[in-house]
């Protein structure tokens, strides 16, 4: 570049022409010497420029390279370590997620109990519940409830176990497990052993709250507060003959200001004529139903008491909610008859609550009397503690509850009940219930 510039230079000067060079002034040429030589230092100047970033033309990019792979991986770094965070957070999150759909609860009893029968010995004894259960939203209208609880697994009326077996371990079994589907906010659909899928009037003891039945229930419940409960629930199955069971109904009204009413229709299946299993080995065979004696096929001769009626039981039934000056009260009345049977077919209990036992310092007192006759209802389902768990049976109970503190109750029940009424077995029964309960 430099020798084409130098070279350019010097033709321009031969090419000026002869005639014209002698009319040019000395200091004319020296000043376009001057140009020249600043043009050439000027083309210096730019060669050496040149070959400086020729000379840094490999390194700077190799540099800037290198500078540049460093930062990808300490992105890629920083990218693993987020992506390594976020799969820890989305695990965590997962087993928060799960852990929020469980809810567990439970409660614990201890019990000390008097029994004062006519004609026996006066007897005292000391028991324990322990009950557990869950509650697992398995999706957004699907439930899961399984709860386990202490009781003898032949007796289905009671979760209690007696103290003073020589110390031997204490029963443990399923209390309750069934799933609950909830297509809509006013339907739910059940099946398994569940609770009781119809309303119960007040503290009636028409049913013993540990019963808890096995098969299907519908319920439905509309924004104005009627309401449908349908069941069917197995008693007993059997391989050789027609299955014991209950198809129920119930259509009810719960009004806004606290009245509920309702009217329920129980058809027991395949009770006549059957002994459900259970032999003539007390005073009371079959819970004081009617009976009669038979071979084990419930024909013949032999001494398994077998059902001697139906049962097809109407029953209605009202409770009201509402406050007694500063205290909350409750009020019930409730009536059942056995369409099947034409004597001793009756039933029903009044009663009522005043006051709620929930936060420390609270408390409530009840009463209620009530008179069952012999086949007004399955004795399969009546309470166990009243009347020593019979039909026949009336009387009244008195209960008082006080809370101490937070989750811990105190409860006084007493039962003065006349069992086998206007019969030639007739025998006074009562029944003191002290208990210390505990929910965790």
């Amino acid at each position: 570049m430099h020798k084409i510039m130098t070279a350019g230079a010097v033709g321009l000067l031969l090419s000026v022409p002869l005639s014209s060079q002698a009319a040019v002034s000395e200091a004319e040429v020296a000043e376009l010497r001057q140009q020249v030589q600043a043009l050439l230092e000027r083309v210096q100047q730019l060669e050496t420029r040149n070959a400086e970033l020729a000379g840094s033309g490999t390194a700077a990019p190799a540099v800037r390279m290198e500078a540049l792979e460093v930062r990808v991986a300490e992105v890629e770094e920083a990218n693993d370590r987020q992506s390594d965070q976020m799969a820890q957070a989305a695990v965590q999150a997962k087993k928060v997620d799960w852990a929020s759909k469980i809810k567990w609860k439970g409660d614990m009893r201890y019990r000390h109990e008097m029994i004062d029968e006519e004609s026996r010995d006066t007897r005292t004894r000391h028991r324990i519940r322990i009950r557990t259960g869950l509650e697992a939203k398995v999706s957004d209208s699907m439930t899961a409830y399984v709860g386990i609880a202490t009781g003898d697994p032949e007796d289905p009326r009671s979760t209690n176990v007696t103290l003073g077996g020589g110390n031997v371990r204490k029963s443990l079994g399923i209390d309750y497990g069934y799933l609950a589907w909830r297509p809509t906010e006013s339907t739910a659909l059940s099946l398994g052993k569940m609770k009781y899928p119809f309303e119960r009037f007040g503290g009636s003891l028409f049913y013993d709250g540990d019963v808890n039945p096995e098969g299907g229930a519908l319920q439905f419940r509309a924004s104005n507060g009627v309401f449908v409960n349908g069941y069917g629930f197995w008693i007993t199955e059997s391989s050789g003959g027609a299955d014991a069971n209950l198809l129920g109904a119930q259509l009810g009204w719960e009004s806004p200001f606290g009245l509920m009413i309702a009217a329920t229709y129980n058809d027991y299946g395949a009770i006549q004529y059957n002994s459900l299993g259970i032999s003539l080995d007390s005073s009371e065979p079959l819970g004081g139903n009617s009976y009669y004696l038979a071979g084990t096929s419930c024909s013949g001769a032999g001494t398994t008491a077998c059902y001697l009626y139906d049962y097809d039981i109407v029953e209605v039934g009202a409770e009201y909610a509402f406050s007694l000056g500063r205290w909350p009260m409750k009020a019930w009345v409730n009536y059942l008859r056995n369409t099947a049977v034409d004597d001793l077919n009756e039933g029903y209990n009044i009663g009522f609550v005043l006051g709620k036992a929930s936060n420390p310092g609270s408390w409530e007192l009840a009463a209620l009397y009530q008179d069952v006759e012999r086949d007004a209802q399955w004795a399969g389902v009546i309470d166990s503690d009243f009347a020593g768990g019979t039909t026949q049976g009336k009387g009244m109970q008195f209960k008082g509850a006080w809370v101490p503190v937070k989750n811990v109750a105190v409860n006084l029940t007493w039962f003065e009940n006349t069992r086998n009424y206007d019969t030639a077995r007739e025998r006074d029964y009562q029944r003191l219930q002290l208990d210390l309960s505990m929910k965790f």
